[in-house]
């Protein structure tokens, strides 16, 4: 895939399809206008007039080289030869025009009117869907210059041409009821613009609908008149009285002649099936059930809820695919990027906008509020029979715009937090896997045989990894490169409370990265953050309210609130009545934490705190159960004093 340029939208520069991060308006400013012309020289007085204004700073060309330069740099890693050129008088992006969209859909489009014109009806039918595609919304979004200003409505022309050119196609071709509902909102977009009204009215003439055929011109006519001043023009004057005397030139030709256009394929965007899904099939059979099963009335919608690598995310998309058939218009996916580190989630208008443009709203037809696109989702899934995935959603607020209006669509939803305020919801509480399925897992992805010859290793693995797929799949993945491997040495490793995270980690999997993405959302939360990390000192198997308010110093409703806030995010779990435990791998993390974020001597006292605590109210003293290094701290907490207030 290389290195790719977009402008037709939001602008986005990426490489192998993942994005290149690009900040600075004069960096995107340069690179924008090299990219208008991949392939062929800009003057430097044309881009510091450009994109310096008319060059009015003294240092501009100086600042224009050293933009150069970093773009040099941010951009060499993903290209082999130089990227950027400096050529006589000015430079040159050296970049395929292939790469840059607004170039690619100029090619296409052009591709498509050739194939037109042999004759090949199909393929210039596809050549137009995929150029148009190409378009997320308006061109150079948020440049404000006059270079950008005109090239933009140099693009929109092109769009708005290839458009209309490609509902002609499917007009000779008889889609003629498929190109009304496109046609009405175009039309409406441009009320003064001729052409896609005489479409419309052609189109609606060859539907059997005449009268409204004739209302769209009187319309044309008052706007036109009311505004210009002036009166249609004479292509849309004879359309008009082809309608009044029902020309049969209107008529579409015989069905011998006609040519067919291939039907649109229908959405299926899920990520591929992983091969290594292992046991649950109770769980699959609930959300087969849930989604096939449905009864008159609003859509189903079946929501995942766990914590971070329970697998959420696997199950549905194993599930998805199992059931995708059943839905006769396609599988719709949205990663909504809740937990997606270093990433902000989704807002519900940018994945509005995503679910409509595969729905095949042309990018710039996407209406600019959110209420209206909404609207515009709600109408065309009306009638449609589609299954939606919704993926790693923050909360209710999220989703509930992006539940689909048709009694036969479906709606898997996965998220850390309970979706308890969605109506009509379906509701699964993901856990980790049992021994003998996680062991399953286990021996799936790395060997049978291994696993086999090591039985107790294998159920250590387990064990130490909490039956948490994520940490199974780490520990697999480690296994697997390494054949030579027994793993015993893995378990040991695992075991060690000071290294077990570091081994939890491989390749671009990594358990500390799917804690934190769960604590990304609590930076606004000082009391629910605090918490955590002291928790994560005490080394207890299960909290209460009162307890935590002992050590920490607070009045227990506060430090209820901040245990029921890290339960929402799935940083603790239930452990009976108004008791909570945080899991083992989570407490090393929050342990680790807190020798960053909080101070040694508040770390002592409040171990110390909570190992008094215990010894005292309870008749199970922590002591007993600590590991090495709880017990080196409850060592250093005897060494200060009694009690201290922990803020």
């Amino acid at each position: 895939m290389g290195l790719q340029i977009r402008f037709l939208g939001p602008w986005e520069v990426t490489a192998d399809g993942e994005p290149v991060k690009l900040a600075g308006l004069r960096r995107v400013g340069v690179l924008a206008r090299l990219a208008l012309s991949a392939g062929r020289t800009v003057p430097a007085e044309r881009i510091l007039a450009d994109v310096w204004d008319q060059g009015t700073v003294t240092t501009a060309g100086k600042q224009l080289h050293i933009v150069v330069s970093k773009l040099r740099g941010l951009l060499a890693p993903y290209q082999d030869d130089e990227i950027i050129t400096t050529v006589p008088g000015g430079y040159q992006l050296n970049l395929a025009r292939e790469g840059v969209d607004a170039h690619l859909f100029t090619l296409m489009a052009g591709e498509a009117r050739a194939a037109r014109a042999r004759g090949e009806i199909a393929a210039a039918d596809e050549l137009f869907r995929r150029a148009l595609a190409l378009w997320r919304g308006n061109p150079l979004e948020g440049m404000t210059g006059a270079w950008a200003q005109a090239a933009c409505a140099r693009l929109e022309e092109e769009r708005l041409t290839a458009l209309e050119d490609h509902i002609d196609l499917r007009l000779e071709s008889g889609d003629h009821h498929g190109v009304v509902p496109v046609l009405t909102a175009h039309a409406e977009a441009y009320p003064l613009r001729e052409r896609p009204r005489a479409q419309l009215m052609l189109a609606m003439y060859r539907a059997s609908r005449p009268c409204e055929a004739l209302e769209v011109y009187q319309e044309t006519r008052r706007v036109m008149v009311g505004e210009l001043g002036v009166e249609p023009g004479a292509a849309l004057r004879r359309m008009q009285q082809a309608v009044l005397r029902r020309d049969p030139a209107l008529d579409l030709a015989s069905p011998a002649r006609r040519a067919t256009l291939t039907r649109a394929a229908l959405p299926n965007e899920l990520p591929a099936d992983t091969r290594a899904f292992t046991a649950r099939a109770t769980e699959i059979a609930w959300l087969r059930g849930t989604l096939t099963g449905a009864v008159p009335g609003p859509p189903s919608v079946a929501a995942i809820h766990g914590a971070g690598g329970a697998g959420k995310s696997a199950l549905a998309v194993h599930a998805a695919h199992g059931v995708a058939e059943r839905f006769a218009d396609g599988v719709l996916y949205v990663d909504l990027r809740a937990a997606t580190a270093g990433r902000t989630p989704l807002t519900p208008y940018e994945a509005l906008s995503r679910l409509l443009r595969s729905l095949g709203v042309d990018g710039a037809a996407v209406p600019s509020s959110l209420d209206e696109a909404a609207a515009r989702y709600r109408s065309l899934t009306s009638t449609r029979e589609l299954l939606v995935v919704l993926d790693d959603a923050l909360d209710a607020g999220q989703v509930r715009r992006l539940i689909p209006a048709g009694p036969r669509c479906a709606v898997v939803v996965t998220s850390r937090q309970v979706m308890d305020s969605l109506d009509s919801t379906s509701r699964l509480d993901l856990s980790g896997l049992a021994d003998a399925d996680a062991t399953a897992l286990l021996a799936r992805t790395v060997d049978p045989a291994r696993v086999a010859a090591e039985p107790e290793a294998a159920q250590r693995i387990v064990r130490l990894c909490g039956g948490l797929p994520l940490a199974l799949r780490i520990s697999a993945a480690r296994l697997a490169a390494r054949p030579d491997r027994r793993l015993s040495s893995l378990a040991e490793q695992l075991a060690d409370d000071t290294r077990r995270l570091d081994v939890l980690e491989h390749a671009d999997l990594a358990i500390r990265t799917s804690i934190a993405a769960g604590l990304q959302h609590l930076r606004g939360e000082p009391d629910a953050g605090h918490v955590f990390h002291l928790l994560g000192l005490m080394g207890t198997g299960t909290h209460t309210a009162a307890a935590t308010s002992a050590v920490i110093g607070w009045p227990e409703a506060r430090a209820e609130a901040a245990l029921t806030r890290l339960l929402d995010a799935r940083l603790l779990e239930r452990a009976g009545s108004r008791r909570y435990r945080m899991p083992d791998l989570i407490r090393l993390y929050a342990r680790e934490q807190a020798a960053h974020h909080t101070p040694e001597l508040v770390r002592a006292t409040a171990a110390r705190q909570a190992f008094h605590y215990h010894l005292t109210r309870t008749h199970d003293p922590i002591v007993h159960r600590r590991g090495p290094a709880e017990r080196a701290m409850a060592r250093q907490a005897a060494t200060l004093p009694r009690r201290l207030a922990v803020h």
